[in-house]
Formats: structure tokens, sequence, C-alpha cells
């Protein structure tokens, strides 16, 4: 049977990089960029908590820009657009990182639904963040006191019905050491390594 559409031949380095791409509006885009990125700008009730998020898939971001364009909550002020930042990430620094990375959405995947349930429901002033105990992920450490770097894993479209988006990823960033890879893209000053463009 022959391949519709072959792989590329393997190059070096061209697995190297990972394309990150985050949905947001000019007006976060300037704040990014001139304060580096912060996790605890997110929202706490979220998928995976409090964090950046980002995705592996462009179009994902694009809807991402444009639902935070449109959401009543925030003013849209003249010249504010929705746009996409992609950030081009070394996966040797990544792997640095102290990561949870789930693969399954399926409906009876309790440890996801579990974690999204608690993450969803979890308040900033009286939950501790999300990602450092639960009884069936465990902690990072033994004390319970780190957090996850990052979180990787399926797009919840209605959490409290274990309803997972099809061709959906995320992947968050939860720590500042985490964002700093991120923010030293931003100050690389390379467009190769960190880029914005208008989403239209």
């Amino acid at each position: 049977m022959p391949i519709l559409y072959a792989a590329l031949p393997w190059v070096h380095p061209r697995n190297r990089y990972l394309d990150l791409w985050h949905g947001c509006t000019t007006e976060d885009k300037n704040e990014i960029e001139r304060l580096g990125v912060d996790p605890l700008k997110g929202r706490p009730n979220t998928d995976f908590g409090r964090g950046f998020y980002t995705t592996t898939l462009e179009r994902q971001a694009r809807h991402w820009a444009w639902a935070r364009y449109y959401d009543p909550k925030f003013a849209r002020k003249t010249g504010v657009q929705p746009v996409v930042l992609r950030f081009k990430v070394d996966r040797h620094e990544l792997a640095k990182l102290a990561a949870l990375c789930i693969v399954i959405g399926d409906y009876a995947y309790e440890d996801f639904w579990s974690l999204v349930q608690h993450c969803r429901q979890s308040t900033p002033l009286t939950d501790p963040p999300p990602h450092t105990v639960y009884d069936h992920l465990g902690p990072v450490s033994e004390s319970g006191g780190e957090w996850y770097d990052i979180v990787c894993g399926p797009v919840a479209a209605f959490w409290d019905q274990r309803s997972a988006m099809n061709d959906a990823d995320q992947i968050s960033f939860h720590t500042s050491k985490a964002a700093n890879l991120l923010t030293d893209l931003i100050k690389s000053g390379n467009p190769t390594e960190y880029e914005w463009k208008v989403v239209t």
C-alpha cells in the first residue's frame, strides 16, 4: 500500500524544537513582553489550575485568541486585536522541568477527570495549588511542597460531563522556573524563537 503523504526525512535537529502557541489580545501581548510570562496571571479554575496555557496547534491558539477578545468580562478598547504568540522551545530545556503528562481524555480515565474536576472547582484563596497534592497522582516530592513546572494533556470540552475536545492539546506552565523558559525566548529578540501575529 503506497503512503499517501510520506513523512519528511529526518534531519538533525529537526525534532529538537517544539512550537508552542498562546492565544490572547494585543493588550495581553504587550504586558507579557514588558513583564514576562507570569503563571499567576492565569485564572484558577481551569483544566490544570492557574498557569500560562499554550498548545502545539496554531488553530487552537487562534480560537483562544478570539474567545479572549470577545469575552464580555474584558472591555475591548480601540486598537485591541486578537493575536497568537509563538514560542520555539528547546525540548532539552523542557526535559529539565518537572512535568505531569496525561495522554488519555477518555470518559472513564479517572486520573484525568479527577484532576480536572479538582482544578476547575478550585479557588485561589481556599485551595492549595492544584498540582501539589492529589492522592491518585502524588506530589513531585514527598514533602508535597513543590509544584509540577508544566502539565500536558487533553483539553476538556465539558469537564462536568467528562467530554474532551478532539484534536486538541494544552501545555500549561505553572512555576516561575517554567515561565522563565518562555520569557527568555521573548527577551532574546530573535524572531525565530519568539514572534506574534494578529489573528484575522
